[in-house]
């Protein structure tokens, strides 16, 4: 009985799959799936790409629906090796250690009672913006976020 059922099980699996796979890629005018092949998803790592640049994580950054269209790549950022601010309250760094990004990250959580906390951190680099959440899917990274409580 348990074998008969285990076969239901699979042949029921089967037509499912069959059901699902047999209308995709069809617009209904003749074209197949290998007439417009999709371009496989961008898998992210957890803690995000590295990046040699602030030009990179600014274009990163972009392509993940951020405003960075005022750069000026300022270099002011305390232990980042390059730094820049996108002229909208957006700043953006890299570092050449995650030690001097976890030193820049703890130094904010310092005052975030104060004044609060709102970034996206990555494997050698932060964003700083209200708004780093909505970037976190397409960027990766840890997202520290604080309310302001003083």
């Amino acid at each position: 009985m348990t074998t008969h059922r285990s076969a239901a099980l699979l042949i029921a699996s089967l037509v499912g799959l069959v059901s699902l796979t047999g209308c995709a890629g069809g617009d209904g005018f003749g074209a197949s799936a290998s007439d417009s092949s999709p371009a496989p998803a961008k898998t992210v790592p957890p803690n995000g790409e590295h990046y040699s640049s602030v030009e990179s994580l600014k274009s990163a950054f972009e392509e993940a629906g951020g405003d960075c269209s005022n750069f000026e790549q300022t270099n002011k950022v305390t232990h980042a090796a390059e730094s820049g601010d996108c002229g909208t309250g957006t700043v953006l760094s890299i570092y050449s250690s995650v030690s001097e990004k976890d030193a820049v990250v703890n130094g904010m959580k310092q005052f975030a009672d104060v004044i609060g906390m709102n970034v996206l951190v990555g494997e050698n680099w932060v964003v700083n913006d209200k708004r780093v959440a909505q970037y976190q899917p397409k960027m990766g990274g840890t997202l520290v976020t604080r309310t302001a409580t003083k």
